[in-house]
């Protein structure tokens, strides 16, 4: 039987090649998830620390500091209902655990003792961490964010450290109320690689991915002024032998381009939320994730119609799809690597794929979208050792591919 996988790919300025698990997911007060953890009032008091001007080994000389923090937080103001009101301060220091904060939402960058803690043993691996204060309500009261003193940050792509414009874009999201997303492509991805992986700068992370977008109107809302937003999409899925199916990635596309515009995992009874979805006609889909299968089977659920504040509501009972293999790994240039490779628009670019049982001789690739093609003949099975099947094939991106992620599908 034949399987099918989505990847998918993420076009900034730049076309990203990633593969997904679970998308964005917000913060809660409660542990059985009915209080999400947002901001009661729009308007929120950042403090910027002055050690993030002053002299100092961990951020370089040549770094557009000011201007890098200013776009982070545009960045943020520019898709939902918030307003970040920045003032400077000569305070240095995270609030200390607790309860409740100093009431100070500072973003700071010094080596004091309160900072370090926050990092314990992974001063050598984080770029930086963000605290949350919370009432039992769910309303954030305050939120800090410390830069990793013992790292390097810079506004140039420097190779080896870490672009200080797409950490602080990254840490606002957590201050915002949204978790870690396991979709490569975002900003709020767990990882965040350094200037200089697979050659490439670290910029593309400064740009909100549609997931992200997606997660942070589902806690405060579109702006105003954007009339096609938004509407939502609830659903069920169910197993072949009628229990709830939980763990599933879910998402959908938009169905004239084939972008991706939102991703959501079902939880313990099969359901599943889309919010912040803009008015349009998608084509919805699924695939199992979990540790021991990276990508199950890709199953489309069918196609749909968002309206403007709408709720649809779907239930579907899935096929019997059986895996037997994983993809774990993509990139170019000859390399492999866990990130987003990003791909320009207009170019075409030799792109590697490695997983695990992979019949190389068989594998064919497809799109759902009308900028993407693949170059005849083009795919090619490379050794990279027993561990890891590997291939490669050539993709054409038109010029003015619209900006969005988009999915190819593995079938074998």
């Amino acid at each position: 039987m034949s399987k099918s996988f989505k990847f998918f790919f993420v076009l900034l300025l730049l076309l990203s090649l990633s593969f997904q698990a679970m998308a964005y997911r917000v913060q809660f007060a409660d542990e059985a998830a009915m209080k999400p953890l947002r901001w009661k009032n729009g308007k929120i008091p950042i403090a910027l620390s002055t050690s993030l001007i002053k002299q100092n080994f961990s951020i370089r000389n040549e770094s557009d500091t000011v201007n890098a923090i200013r776009r982070s937080l545009l960045t943020w103001e520019k898709v939902t209902n918030v307003e970040f009101e920045v003032s400077w301060t000569d305070l240095q220091s995270l609030s200390p655990s607790g309860n409740s904060g100093d009431g100070v939402s500072l973003i700071t960058i010094a080596p004091t003792s309160e900072n370090l803690v926050l990092f314990g043993n992974e001063t050598g691996d984080v770029s930086a961490r963000t605290r949350v204060f919370f009432n039992r309500k769910g309303f954030i009261n305050e939120a800090d964010i410390v830069l990793n003193p013992y790292q390097q940050f810079s506004t140039d792509g420097a190779i080896g450290t870490f672009d200080l414009e797409a950490t602080i874009t990254h840490e606002l999201g957590h201050l915002l109320g949204l978790e870690h997303s396991s979709v490569i492509s975002s900003t709020m991805y767990a990882q965040q690689r350094k200037n200089g992986t697979l050659n490439l700068s670290g910029f593309s992370l400064r740009t909100l991915a549609e997931d992200d977008i997606a997660g942070i109107r589902s806690l405060y809302g579109a702006k105003n002024a954007e009339k096609d937003c938004c509407g939502q999409l609830h659903g069920k899925l169910i197993q072949t032998d009628g229990k709830p199916a939980k763990n599933m990635q879910v998402w959908a596309e938009e169905a004239e381009t084939g972008r991706v515009m939102g991703e959501v995992l079902t939880v313990a009874d099969g359901s599943f939320l889309f919010e912040g979805l803009v008015e349009g006609i998608y084509r919805i889909y699924t695939q199992e994730t979990s540790d021991k299968v990276i990508f199950g089977a890709a199953e489309e659920l069918g196609e749909i119609k968002v309206k403007k504040g709408k709720t649809l509501n779907i239930t579907k009972k899935l096929k019997d799809t059986p895996n037997g293999f994983g993809l774990l790994y993509a990139g170019f240039n000859g390399q492999l690597s866990e990130l987003a490779v990003p791909l320009n628009d207009g170019k075409s670019y030799t792109v590697y794929i490695g997983g695990k049982n992979l019949d190389t001789k068989s594998v064919h690739i497809d799109f759902n979208s009308p900028f993407f093609s693949i170059t005849p003949g083009t795919i090619t099975t490379h050794d990279f050792g027993s561990q890891v099947s590997v291939v490669s094939f050539e993709v054409n991106v038109k010029s003015q591919t619209p900006p969005g992620e988009y999915s190819f599908i593995v079938i074998l």
